[in-house]
């Protein structure tokens, strides 16, 4: 029985956070690719949209920002899940770029190793649409 392999598309422009949440997802088991920019992120999307099953994004990106790519990506794919990565207060982003809170989930900057993986895994194991709010960072 062949099991599929979810697979994450990571945007964030800082070299050093991308290559350690590469290599902390991709030592959890998941595929992973990734973009540094805007215009990278929505050209790989759109050729692997099929694929990927979970944008992890920095709402801070060169080009534009996270929340209007988690914006576009969420009308070419409804369902796709989207965890939003900032300094800021998610809920406050969410509601600044006219995204429910409801559409995407959120971590706080900076989070653990662990806080990270378990947010993905709790993401990819939900089968039930968003309910509420966004939810928050973890300190695990």
């Amino acid at each position: 029985m062949n099991v599929r392999i979810p697979t994450i598309l990571v945007v964030d422009d800082e070299t050093s956070t991308r290559k350690r949440i590469r290599a902390l997802l991709h030592h959890a088991d998941y595929n992973v690719v990734e973009a540094r920019d805007f215009a990278g992120a929505r050209a790989l999307f759109e050729r692997r949209r099929d694929e990927i099953d979970l944008m992890l994004i920095d709402v801070s990106i060169p080009g534009n920002n996270g929340c209007e790519l988690a914006k576009a990506a969420l009308a070419a794919k409804p369902g796709v899940q989207v965890l939003l990565m900032s300094g800021l207060a998610g809920a406050q982003v969410c509601r600044f770029y006219g995204i429910p809170a409801t559409d995407v989930h959120f971590l706080e900057k900076p989070f653990r190793d662990s806080a990270l993986l378990a947010r993905v895994k709790y993401i990819l194991g939900s089968a039930e649409p968003l309910t509420g709010t966004a939810t928050g960072s973890t300190s695990g």
